[in-house]
């Protein structure tokens, strides 16, 4: 073999040497804990651009972003209300690199009401950090019968199923919340579901509805016409002081929040797991980021990846007890 071609041969078997070693290279370069993220992270929120919970979801991206020098870039998969999304996520490789922000729609609601919805919320994902809490305010109006809980409560009794409340839809958040208000006090309410709290809020002002189980934000845009009777809360919420705790007003078991998590396909690295957990807890401390959550009128919270996975678990166990008890239908 003269020099030439055998330069040539060594060249081809360097190049083939590279098509075979890199992929087995890269994957564990990619997958190591101690290097995670070397590329851009994909979070996906299963809901439409624009809503309380995109904007949430793009802050957060940019807390990971920050904390973990590599971009967290937020996509929109939306429809099924969050479960083409979470499908999408259940079915990714586990290696970090796709993360879905989820509620309490997607891995605790949406699961109860349709067995076939294609993901099990405790076998496909592993939550990684809790973001963010917000529990529901019962509203009612300034100018109406009722002034604290128990006068409502009272009234409910006297007139079963006379009182109607609005909800942003069947299954929804404050739908649920003034389902479980109802069954701890032992009253009946008639249920009026709207395309979102808005319209219901505006009803409400309007003296077609009685009551609307609503975070605090549509108490604080409305509070020359609006009061809050409980917050279904064990605290008082900073965002409204003044306003009583449901065991204030006499019905101390009423604790039901919406909320946010961080989830990852079921089978990362615990490490990487625990390294954005981390990431989480150190971005959402700072005073600027805890600003932006107040602007939005959540609570922001974390947790680590065992103290969520278990708190999901009771969740999800909770969350079946009050469908089942609202009786509402699997959806075909």
């Amino acid at each position: 073999m003269n020099r030439k071609v055998g330069l040539k041969f060594s060249a081809m078997i360097l190049a083939l040497g590279s098509v075979f070693l890199s992929p087995i290279g890269a994957h564990a370069q990619v997958d190591n804990p101690d290097t995670y993220p070397l590329r851009p992270v994909r979070l996906i929120i299963p809901f439409p651009p624009g809503g309380p919970t995109d904007v949430l979801g793009r802050l957060v991206g940019e807390i990971l972003g920050k904390e973990l020098s590599q971009p967290f870039v937020a996509v929109n998969v939306s429809g099924a209300g969050g479960t083409i999304g979470a499908i999408q996520v259940a079915r990714s490789k586990p290696d970090g690199y796709t993360l879905m922000l989820g509620t309490a729609g997607t891995i605790i609601n949406n699961p109860h009401m349709n067995k076939k919805i294609g993901y099990d919320p405790l076998k496909d994902f592993q939550a990684i950090s809790s973001l963010w809490s917000q529990p529901s305010v019962v509203l009612v109006r300034k100018d109406g019968p009722f002034g604290n809980l128990k006068e409502l409560i009272a009234e409910a009794k006297r007139r079963p199923g006379a009182l109607n409340y609005g909800s942003s839809g069947i299954g929804a958040f404050n739908h649920l919340s003034a389902e479980f208000f109802a069954s701890l006090a032992g009253i009946k309410m008639t249920h009026v579901p709207y395309k979102g709290v808005a319209p219901a809020i505006t009803d409400l002002i309007a003296k077609n509805l009685d009551v609307v189980f609503g975070p605090v934000t549509n108490l604080l845009s409305n509070s020359d016409r609006l009061i809050g009777l409980a917050v279904s809360a064990p605290t008082r919420s900073s965002f409204a002081p003044a306003v009583p705790t449901s065991a204030e007003g006499g019905l101390p078991d009423f604790v039901y929040s919406s909320w946010g998590g961080l989830f990852a396909p079921a089978g990362i690295s615990p490490r990487i797991a625990e390294k954005l957990s981390s990431a989480i807890a150190r971005g959402s401390s700072a005073e600027s980021v805890r600003k932006r959550y107040t602007v939005l009128g959540v609570d922001s919270e974390f947790s680590s990846p065992g103290e969520y996975q278990a708190y999901i678990a009771a969740e999800f166990k909770r969350g079946g007890q009050l469908i089942e008890t609202i009786g509402l239908k699997e959806e075909k």
